[in-house]
């Protein structure tokens, strides 16, 4: 089978050194000339990458549109398209409004980055994936795939992952690069909930800024997720400052 991969970031590098156990692999990225090889991975043009089996579009959610243009009217209509992005909804509806009609598109996304798997492992990670418009023979083919890798598969669809994802991580990276600047370390005195806290802003320090915005920007549920929060946090404040006779005599030491 053959394989093709349009972008070559940290999760690119990781899914194309993945697919090389299932069959030959061809990479296209910009910034790498055709013929140039990269731990065994050969670049081609956009114009090659195309004409393979699968082919995986994994660019930044703000490049799928463009991309998308780009492959209308390059790609066959027997390659199967699978994005790898953190929303859900934008993707799906890019890929059908610029693909040929009738291609076949599978949206995924990968519920894990490389510093999980170097630090867990692959086996056990989660990816959801919707059917956007593939025949059922080739879901079903697809989804066997991702558990030959390790994976446990969540078939859902792009709204119903977007609600969760809203929750789920939008909502954690919000709160893990709003603890950034406070420059919280380790330290001697803790409790397990503060280990806790800082792991949540190792989890994300790592992933790129472009990754972050638009992850906040292109899942239609995310901006609520956040007021809402920021509300919470709001009344939680104003709840305290209510009390604060409570301490008004209350001075620090001994």
């Amino acid at each position: 089978m053959r394989f093709g991969v349009i972008g070559y970031g940290r999760f690119g590098k990781l899914w194309a050194q993945l697919l090389r156990s299932f069959g030959h692999v061809l990479v296209s990225e910009i910034s790498c000339e055709s013929g140039t090889q990269d731990e065994g991975l050969v670049f081609v043009t956009l114009r090659e990458v195309v004409e393979v089996d699968l082919l995986f579009l994994l660019v930044p959610i703000s490049a799928m549109e463009d991309l998308c243009r780009d492959l209308e009217h390059i790609i066959g209509p027997k390659t199967i398209v699978v994005d790898a992005c953190s929303v859900k909804c934008y993707p799906a509806r890019v890929m059908k409004e610029y693909l040929p009609q009738g291609q076949e598109i599978i949206a995924t996304h990968p519920l894990f980055g490389p510093d999980s798997v170097a630090k867990f492992g692959l086996e056990g990670r989660q990816i959801a994936v919707c059917p956007v418009s593939a025949k059922e023979k080739n879901v079903v083919f697809f989804n066997s795939m991702m558990k030959r890798m390790g994976l446990s598969v969540i078939e859902t669809t792009p709204e119903e992952h977007d609600k969760q994802m809203a929750r789920s991580q939008a909502l954690v990276h919000f709160i893990g690069r709003g603890l950034g600047p406070l420059e919280l370390k380790d330290q001697e005195i803790a409790t397990p909930d503060y280990k806790t806290l800082l792991q949540m802003n190792a989890m994300v320090e790592h992933d790129t800024w472009e990754l972050f915005y638009d992850m906040q920007t292109y899942n239609p549920y995310a901006a609520d997720m956040r007021q809402v929060f920021l509300k919470e946090l709001g009344e939680l404040e104003t709840k305290i400052e209510a009390r604060t006779h409570l301490k008004n005599n209350f001075e620090p030491g001994f």
